[in-house]
């Protein structure tokens, strides 16, 4: 669920308007001078990882600046600085700053409460630079010679990177024995087709990789990589490939320890049950990002008591081009909330704690999951829990913090996390009206377990879920404000607070 600043699969959001009743500090929209600084770089993920500075025209800054009326805070415009890719202000003193994104189809408020004067960001999407739509018609053919015949169990997909599409081909498409694959003609437009969350379906361009890959249960076996083209109108036909088989020349030996995974969850507020754990190895051009977006080379579950993964064979035929396999540990304890909704029915939405972590994998790697866990939030000196509290609308900034476990590992203690998130996540019933499904509509980030949110945050008769988030590791340059340089390993910890309704 990693979600900090790489908003990759997924819109950001927008600020509040300036009809909020933003204050301006005297002259500050007639001379820029560098004092409190926001940079964004828009990072697009795809068959390479382009950067480019965001040039913030069209998007906001706000910077939450404490008045002389200790109950009233100050809005203060930051000025947009398109040739650096920035907004700039004339205060000298570090401030929370509420930023907005390009992002589709509703852009979602962050905040950055974060004690640096310059603050620099990435803006991570799944994208090749440049994205065009592809043809309405757009549909391609491929013909693949294989390396061996198609055998009983075997899985065969297109894979797309750059503009991040999927298409699974159906048993008719792969008969058995056979030693050609050349399907009908296909595009991309089922429920399942797109790996990012864009609204737009993108053309496939020569930087992108058109790939075929062959599965043996969650095992990548076999590889075929297109030539480079671009598509047109119509039906494009694929250069003619050859699958090659992918040598398992490397071995994942995994060790956890299951039961002190479950027994952080017992602290956790509201209650949750259930442990689930599962793995993963992609090979993801995000890796560094810790974006476990690629061709996945091998995957599986795990019980409470399995102490991990035993020398499991894999390869990675990506290595060259520079997409670093991804192992992906994923635990999680759920619960689930089931108010009464409109057609007099329950509308259940599932609601978890999860201890995650991202690495590197060597061929002997214990994970302990060192992220601290949150144990419960509480909003305006309310704890959240249980499920169903209600809220009066507030009318002031109001406070948000979480308490985290202290997990013990095999060297001692584990450190503090290196930074602190929150998100708020409206809850709405889905279009059957027997569900509901979450809406991200508010993100914050700090140094510290602690923020404060706007007001306008919570509006009345929405019920909302927050999120508590944990980060240890993947932010080397965090303490200097720079969130650009990421690396691995990456351990994250989260919570899903009690479901709140806001009353007038």
């Amino acid at each position: 669920m990693v979600r900090l600043f790489a908003v990759v699969n997924r819109v950001t959001l927008a600020a509040v308007a300036a009809a909020a009743g933003c204050a301006q500090l005297a002259g500050i929209e007639d001379t820029v001078a560098l004092g409190d600084a926001l940079a964004v770089t828009r990072v697009s993920i795809g068959n390479k990882i382009v950067s480019a500075p965001l040039d913030p025209t069209g998007l906001s800054a706000i910077y939450f600046v404490a008045g002389s009326d200790p109950s009233k805070v100050d809005r203060v415009m930051g000025i947009p600085d398109a040739r650096h890719g920035r907004w700039t202000t004339k205060l000298h003193a570090a401030a929370p700053v509420q930023y907005t994104l390009p992002d589709v189809p509703t852009p979602i408020p962050r905040l950055l409460a974060l004690p640096s004067l310059q603050l620099s960001v990435p803006y991570g999407v799944l994208e090749h630079p440049d994205p065009q739509p592809a043809p309405a018609d757009g549909t391609f053919m491929v013909n693949v010679t294989l390396d061996t015949a198609v055998a009983m169990g075997e899985a065969f997909q297109t894979y797309v990177v750059g503009p991040w599409l999927r298409h699974d081909f159906a048993a008719a498409d792969v008969p058995l024995m056979a030693m050609q694959l050349a399907p009908a003609a296909f595009g991309f437009t089922g429920a399942n087709d797109r790996i990012s969350s864009r609204a737009q379906i993108d053309a496939v361009t020569p930087d992108d990789a058109f790939l075929i890959l062959r599965y043996a249960g969650n095992a990548l076996t076999g590889v075929a990589e297109a030539p480079a083209f671009a598509q047109t109108a119509g039906v494009t036909m694929v250069p003619a490939v050859t699958m090659t088989t992918v040598t398992q020349d490397q071995m994942l030996d995994m060790t956890i320890a299951p039961m002190a995974i479950a027994a952080r969850y017992t602290g956790v507020v509201p209650a949750v049950a259930t442990l689930t754990m599962d793995w993963s190895l992609q090979a993801a051009p995000g890796y560094s990002y810790a974006l476990n977006f690629g061709p996945q080379l091998q995957a599986g579950s795990l019980m409470e008591t399995d102490p991990g993964v035993s020398m499991l064979p894999y390869g990675n035929p990506f290595a060259a081009r520079g997409w670093h396999t991804l192992l992906t540990l994923a635990t999680q304890e759920s619960r689930v909330y089931a108010p009464m909704g409109p057609l007099g029915m329950p509308t259940p939405i599932t609601l978890s704690a999860g201890l995650n972590q991202f690495v590197e994998p060597t061929q002997a790697v214990t994970l302990e999951v060192p992220a601290g866990l949150p144990q419960a939030i509480t909003l305006g000196g309310v704890r959240l829990a249980p499920d169903g509290l209600t809220i009066k609308q507030p009318t002031q900034f109001v406070d948000v913090s979480f308490t985290i476990d202290a997990p013990m590992l095999a060297a001692g203690p584990a450190p503090p996390p290196t930074v602190y998130e929150v998100d708020v996540y409206d809850l709405v019933v889905d279009a059957t009206a027997m569900a509901l499904v979450r809406q991200l509509v508010y993100s914050a980030v700090s140094n510290a377990p602690k923020f404060a949110l706007p007001p306008e945050v919570f509006q009345v008769g929405h019920s909302y879920a927050l999120r508590a988030v944990t980060n240890l590791g993947g932010f080397p340059s965090s303490d200097r404000g720079n969130f650009l340089d990421r690396e691995l390993p990456l351990a994250q910890g989260y919570l899903d607070g009690g479901v709140l309704t806001v009353v007038p």
